[in-house]
C-alpha cells in the first residue's frame, strides 16, 4: 500500500477477504437460472399487476427498448425488485405501509498512481468504515451512508459525496493518490434496509420477507454474501403457501444442492494459462492482461470467447488500447448475456466505463455490433 499515511499511525490489523465484480456475479447467477429453465427478460418494466378474485396472478410489462406491452400470468408472483419493492407492494395494495427504507452509498473509481497489493479499511467512527480497494486495475473508494427518500432511479453521486469520500480517504491515504484528476468514474447505489427509526449506518442489514393481501411475496434487503441463503428462505416460504405454487415435479427444497457452482467457475490462473498456450497458429497470441481479464470474469466460458476471437481476427482486437477487453466480449454479451444497449456492454458486462474509456466512438461501434444479431 505505497500511499499509506504512516504519520501518527498507532496500530494495524491484517485479515483476508475476497472481492468480486458484482455485475459479472449477477450475470452468472442469471445465466445459472436460465440453464435451470428460467425465462429471462432484460429491460422489462412492471407497469401493473394482474388479479384473479383478489389474488395477484401475474404482471403487466413494457419492453423499455421498443415500447412493446405484454403480460405474464403466474401461479405466484415474487417481488424481488430491491429499492422498488414498496412500489410493487403499492400496486398490490395502495394502502400498503412502507416495509423498508433506503440508504444511499456512493463510490469513486480512480486511476492508481502506483501498484497496490492490499485493500485498506479505515474506521471513521463506531459504525462506519471507509474502504480503499484495488479493483479492476483501479482504486475503488467509499462508501457513504445516508438516508434516501427520492425516486430510486434518480440516485446519483453529488459534489457532497465526492468531497466526503476524498476527505475520509485522506485519513489514511496520501494526497497524490486522491487528486480529482484521477477520478474516472463515480456511482451510487441504494441499500434496502428494514423500516424503522435511527441512523441508517446503525441499521441491521437484514432480509425482509412479507406476504401481501393479494398473495404476492416480497423480499428485500440482504447482500451478496447471503444471496443463496436468501434464495432458500424464499423457496421455503413459497413451498408453504396454499395452492401448491411450486411445480409438482420440482425437487424438495431440502434436497437441492447447497454448493452448486455458478457457470464458468474454475481456477482463473489455470484458465489464463490455457488461453495463452492454446492460441492457434499462425494467429497472434492473446495478450497476458486480456487472458487474465477473461479468466477472472468468465472462468471457463473464456474459451468460448477466445474461439470467437480465433474465428474472426477483428474480434480479437482490443476495444481500447488501455483496457484488456476485446471485441469478442461484445458479441458474447449480445448473444449470451442479454445485452441490449451500449451501457449494458460498457458498464454492466465489461469495465470500459469504470475505466473512463467508453468514448463516443467506442459506443457507436458497440451499438453497431448489437444491431447485428445472429
Amino acid at each position: 500500500m505505497p500511499e499509506l499515511r504512516t504519520d501518527n499511525l498507532k496500530a494495524v490489523a491484517v485479515y483476508g477477504d475476497d472481492q468480486m465484480n458484482d455485475a459479472r456475479m449477477a450475470l452468472m447467477t442469471v445465466r445459472a437460472a436460465a440453464e435451470s429453465g428460467a425465462v429471462v427478460l432484460n429491460h422489462a418494466e412492471v407497469t401493473g399487476l394482474r388479479f384473479t378474485e383478489g389474488r395477484v396472478t401475474g404482471a403487466e410489462l413494457r419492453d423499455r427498448t421498443d415500447g412493446t406491452e405484454f403480460g405474464v400470468t403466474a401461479r405466484l408472483v415474487l417481488n424481488a425488485t430491491g429499492p422498488w419493492v414498496d412500489h410493487l407492494r403499492r400496486m398490490e395494495d395502495p394502502n400498503a405501509a412502507p416495509s423498508i427504507r433506503l440508504s444511499k452509498g456512493a463510490h469513486l473509481v480512480l486511476k492508481r498512481t502506483s501498484p497496490w497489493k492490499a485493500a485498506l479499511a479505515t474506521p471513521i467512527d463506531k459504525f462506519r468504515i471507509t474502504f480503499a480497494l484495488p479493483w479492476e486495475d483501479m482504486l475503488l473508494l467509499g462508501t457513504t451512508d445516508e438516508e434516501y427518500e427520492g425516486d430510486p432511479a434518480d440516485v446519483a453521486v453529488d459534489e457532497k459525496d465526492v468531497t466526503q469520500i476524498l476527505d475520509e480517504a485522506a485519513f489514511s491515504i496520501r494526497d497524490q493518490q486522491l487528486s480529482r484528476d484521477l477520478i474516472t468514474y463515480s456511482f451510487a447505489g441504494l441499500r434496502v434496509l428494514p423500516g424503522g427509526p435511527g441512523d441508517t449506518s446503525k441499521a441491521k442489514r437484514e432480509t425482509v420477507v412479507t406476504e401481501g393481501r393479494g398473495g404476492m411475496l416480497s423480499v428485500a434487503g440482504g447482500k451478496w454474501t447471503t444471496f443463496r441463503h436468501i434464495g432458500r428462505t424464499v423457496l421455503n416460504k413459497l413451498a408453504e403457501l396454499p395452492g401448491r405454487p411450486l411445480a409438482d415435479d420440482m425437487e424438495p427444497i431440502s434436497e437441492l444442492p447447497k454448493k452448486l457452482p455458478l457457470p464458468g467457475i474454475s481456477n482463473p490462473r489455470a484458465v489464463a494459462h490455457r488461453l495463452l498456450v492454446d492460441a492457434p497458429a499462425p494467429g497472434p497470441r492473446m495478450a497476458a492482461d486480456t487472458a487474465r481479464h477473461l479468466a477472472t470474469h468468465y472462468g471457463s466460458l473464456s474459451f468460448d470467447i477466445a474461439r470467437l476471437a480465433n474465428e474472426n481476427p477483428d474480434l480479437a482486437k482490443r476495444i481500447h488500447p488501455d483496457a484488456p477487453e476485446i471485441w469478442a466480449q461484445v458479441v458474447w454479451a449480445r448473444d449470451h448475456e442479454w445485452a441490449e444497449t451500449a451501457d449494458d456492454v460498457l458498464r454492466r458486462r465489461t469495465t470500459l466505463t469504470i475505466r473512463g474509456l467508453a468514448t463516443d466512438e467506442i459506443r457507436g461501434k458497440v451499438e453497431d455490433l448489437l444491431g447485428k444479431r445472429a
